[in-house]
């Protein structure tokens, strides 16, 4: 399972001066999709939305991988034996 960082999406869309509005408008869908998406933890993205949106925001490789690429890893102990 991937571990979307929306919250880092989100502080570079303001730091890049990138809106819901503008963004849903690059993406070709309507703003209540887009903040649905992004309220849902943004495992809805499609491969296209998010290449597209490393186009407008404009996001590097590296913060492309960071965000969206990133595997949730469970930690667990190891089983001791009695």
């Amino acid at each position: 399972m991937l571990d979307i960082k929306i919250d880092r999406l989100k502080g570079l869309m303001v730091e890049r001066h990138v809106t819901h509005e503008s963004l849903s408008m690059a993406l070709g869908i309507n703003r209540s999709t887009l903040s649905r998406k992004l309220k849902d933890g943004g495992n809805k993205f499609t491969i296209d939305e998010i290449k597209k949106m490393q186009n407008f925001i404009p996001l590097t490789n590296e913060e492309v991988v960071d965000i969206f690429l990133t595997e949730k890893v469970a930690l667990t102990r190891p089983k001791q034996s009695v």
